[in-house]
C-alpha cells in the first residue's frame, strides 16, 4: 500500500482544526425538510433527530428547536431521556423562519414542547424524566421549552430512580457535578416520587448549582413531596438559583407543595438563593408546608448534623395551603435551618414556633400584593407571558417599587428592563415605567353590542397622549383611537372611547400612555363579553380521540383546530354541538379557533 505523505497528514490536520473552531447553527424543526441535515431550517433534521444533533455538535454551537412536541424515544422505553452538553446552547420557540435568535417570539409562552407522552394515551406509560443531565457546567444551557408529562413513579433511590420527572440534575458523588443554567422554561404536568418539576441532586459530597431564569412550575405533582422543585444536598451540596421564576398550583401528596432544600448529614449543604420569584397556590395535601421546607436533619439516626437556608429577596409568598405545620413554609432541624427573606411580601399568618424568619427581615411586608387575579395565573387568554396574566400586580400594589436592586436579573420574566422608576418590583413581573399621569381607574364595559372605555388621571404635567388598543386573543394588538391629553394640572380628567364595533364574544382593551419625552406605559388588560359571545364548553382537555363542543346558542360557528404554525389542521361548522374526531392528528399542542376567535389550547393525548 502507498503511504500518505507527511505533509498531508499536517494540512489535513490543520483544516479540521480550523473547521472545528466555527460554531455553527443546527435547525430542527417536528418532521425536517430538505436533506435533513440540520444545516438550514431548508434542511432541518426532524425531531427524532433532536438528540442526536445535540450529542455531534461542537462546543459553542447552538440547537434551534421549532414550533411542536418532541419526545425522547420513538419506541415506549421509559428510562430514555434528553441530555444537555457543555458547551452546548439549546433553543426552543422558533416559528421556524428566522434569521437571528432575537427575532424569536415567545407567544402566549414557548411553542416547543418536550413531552413523556410516547405510549398510550395518559401518563401511565410516559417517560420517567424528560431531560436528565449529569456532569454540566454553566456552558450548558437550555432555554425556550416547555418541559411536560413525566411520570417517575418508581420508588426513590439515589440513581435517580423517582427524582425528579421534567428535569433532572445528577450530580451525586464525590465527584458528581451539574451546574446547567436553564431559561424561560414551563414545567407543567409532570409527576416524580421527589421533585416533580425538577430535582439537583448533590448527594454524598456531589455538588449541584444550577441557575434558573424566568422559569415557570404549574400544576406538577408530587406522589411523596415537592410538586415543584426538590434541591437534594444531603451529605453533599444542592443550591440553586434562581431569578424571575414562578411556582402555582403545585402539589404533592405530603410534606411541602412546591419546593423542598434539604442539607441534611455531616457536610450537608442546600443553600438556594430566589430573587423576584412567587409561590402562589401551591399545597401540600397532607403534609408541612404549601410553599418550601428547609431542612437539616439527618438522613438517619436523628440530630442535624449539615446546613440549609432558603433566601429570598424581592420575591412574593401568598395563598399557599398545607395541613400540617406551616400554611407558607417550614422549618425542620437545628438552628442552622433557616428561612431568611429581605424586601419581599410574605404571608406570615399561621406560621409560628419555628417556622418563622431568621435574620434581617429588612423590607418585608405582609400585606396582598393586589394581583390582577391570583386564582387565575396563565389569565382570561390561557397564555402564559401576556398582558393579563393573573400574578401581574396592579398599578396600587405594595410590592411595587418596593424591592432592592441589589444583584437582579437585567430583564424580568417577560423580557421587559427589570429595574424601573430606579427601584425593582418584587416578584417575576416588573410593571413599566410611571409617567407623569397618574392613571387612577381604566374599565371597559359592555352595553349590547358596543362598548364604552373609561379612564380617569391626575397630575398629567408632560402626558402627551392615550391611544386605546384591542385585541381579539390578548396577543396580537391594533389601535381603536388616539386621544390628546388635556394637560391641566392636578386636576380628575375623565376620558372615554366608544368601540361600536368589537370582536364577536371576548374582546380586549388596554391603554397606552405617551409623555412627550418618549415615556410610555401599558395599562392593565380589560376583556369583556358583548351579546354576540361564544359561550361553549369543551372537553375533554387533554383528548385522546374525539373533541366534544357544546355551544349555548344555535347560531352556525365555523371551527378550526390549527397546529403552532397555524396550519389548519381541521375546519368545520357547528350549531349546538359538535364531536370532532382527532385520531387523524399527531400528538401535541393545538389551538382552537371558533368564529377567528382563538378560544384556548387543546392538547392531543
Amino acid at each position: 500500500m502507498k503511504s500518505i505523505r507527511p505533509q498531508f497528514i499536517l494540512s489535513v490536520l490543520i483544516l479540521c482544526f480550523s473547521l472545528s473552531s466555527i460554531a455553527a447553527t443546527r435547525y430542527v424543526t417536528v418532521s425536517g425538510a430538505g436533506s435533513l441535515d440540520g444545516s438550514s431550517w431548508a434542511n432541518a433534521a426532524p425531531g427524532s433527530a433532536l438528540q442526536f444533533m445535540v450529542n455531534t455538535a461542537a462546543p459553542g454551537d447552538e440547537i434551534w428547536v421549532a414550533c411542536g412536541t418532541y419526545v425522547p424515544t420513538t419506541d415506549n422505553n421509559r428510562s430514555i431521556s434528553f441530555s444537555m452538553r457543555n458547551g452546548i446552547s439549546i433553543y426552543g420557540g422558533f416559528a421556524g423562519t428566522e434569521a437571528t435568535l432575537e427575532e424569536r417570539e415567545f407567544i402566549c409562552g414557548t411553542c416547543s414542547i418536550l413531552s413523556g407522552e410516547i405510549g398510550a394515551a395518559g401518563i401511565t406509560d410516559n417517560s420517567f424524566k424528560i431531560v436528565s443531565n449529569e456532569e454540566l457546567n454553566n456552558t450548558a444551557i437550555l432555554d425556550g421549552f416547555e418541559i411536560r408529562d413525566a411520570n417517575d413513579n418508581r420508588a426513590p433511590s439515589n440513581a435517580g430512580n423517582g427524582l425528579g420527572g421534567g428535569l433532572y440534575n445528577h450530580g451525586f458523588g464525590s465527584t458528581g457535578f451539574c451546574n446547567p443554567v436553564i431559561r424561560n422554561c414551563f414545567f407543567t404536568n409532570n409527576r416524580a416520587s421527589w421533585g416533580a418539576g425538577a430535582f439537583n441532586n448533590g448527594y454524598a459530597g456531589g455538588n449541584a448549582e444550577p441557575t434558573y431564569i424566568n422559569c415557570i412550575f404549574y400544576q406538577n405533582h408530587a406522589y411523596i413531596e415537592a410538586g415543584g422543585m426538590d434541591s437534594y444536598g444531603v451529605g453533599g451540596n444542592a443550591s440553586p438559583t434562581l431569578y424571575n421564576c414562578i411556582f402555582d398550583s403545585n402539589t404533592s401528596a405530603s410534606n411541602v407543595g412546591a419546593m423542598y432544600a434539604w442539607g441534611g448529614n455531616v457536610g450537608g449543604n442546600c443553600h438556594p438563593v430566589l430573587i423576584n420569584c412567587i409561590f402562589t397556590n401551591n399545597s401540600a395535601l397532607n403534609g408541612y408546608a404549601g410553599a418550601f421546607i428547609a431542612d437539616n436533619l439527618n438522613e438517619v439516626g436523628g440530630g442535624s448534623s449539615g446546613s440549609c437556608t432558603v433566601t429570598l429577596q424581592n420575591c412574593i409568598v401568598r395563598n399557599n395551603t398545607a395541613t400540617g405545620a406551616g400554611p407558607q413554609f417550614c422549618v425542620r432541624g437545628n438552628a442552622n435551618a433557616q428561612v431568611l427573606a429581605t424586601y419581599s411580601n410574605i404571608d406570615l399568618s399561621g406560621q409560628n414556633g419555628m417556622h418563622v424568619l431568621s435574620g434581617s427581615t429588612i423590607g418585608n411586608i405582609d400585606s396582598d400584593p393586589l394581583f390582577l387575579d391570583i386564582s387565575n395565573a396563565a389569565g382570561d387568554d390561557f397564555c402564559w407571558l401576556t398582558m393579563d396574566d393573573g400574578l401581574r400586580m396592579t398599578n396600587s400594589s405594595p410590592s411595587v417599587n418596593s424591592g432592592s436592586n441589589t444583584g437582579v436579573h437585567t430583564e424580568d420574566i417577560t423580557g421587559e428592563s427589570r429595574i424601573n422608576a430606579g427601584t425593582v418590583d418584587m416578584g417575576p413581573y416588573e410593571n413599566q415605567s410611571p409617567l407623569s399621569a397618574a392613571l387612577l381607574s381604566f374599565e371597559a364595559l359592555p352595553f349590547d353590542k358596543t362598548v364604552k372605555i373609561n379612564w380617569t388621571t391626575t397630575i398629567e404635567g408632560n402626558t402627551e397622549s392615550y391611544t386605546i388598543q384591542k385585541s381579539m386573543n390578548g396577543i396580537s394588538w391594533k389601535e381603536l383611537e388616539t386621544i390628546s391629553a388635556a394637560r391641566t394640572g392636578s386636576e380628575l380628567e375623565e376620558y372615554y372611547v366608544w368601540d361600536y364595533n368589537p370582536y364577536p364574544g371576548r374582546t380586549y382593551y388596554r391603554l397606552l400612555q405617551k409623555d412627550s419625552d418618549g415615556q410610555q406605559k401599558y395599562s392593565v388588560v380589560k376583556s369583556v363579553i358583548t351579546k354576540e359571545d361564544i359561550r361553549v364548553q369543551i372537553y375533554p382537555n387533554p383528548v385522546a380521540d374525539k373533541l366534544n363542543i357544546i355551544f349555548n346558542d344555535s347560531d352556525l360557528h365555523q371551527i378550526e383546530i390549527l397546529d403552532l404554525f397555524g396550519i389548519i389542521q381541521y375546519s368545520g361548522t357547528a350549531d349546538l354541538d359538535i364531536k370532532i374526531d382527532l385520531n387523524s392528528l399527531s400528538n401535541g399542542l393545538y389551538l382552537l379557533r371558533i368564529d377567528r376567535e382563538m378560544v384556548r389550547k387543546i392538547i392531543k393525548e
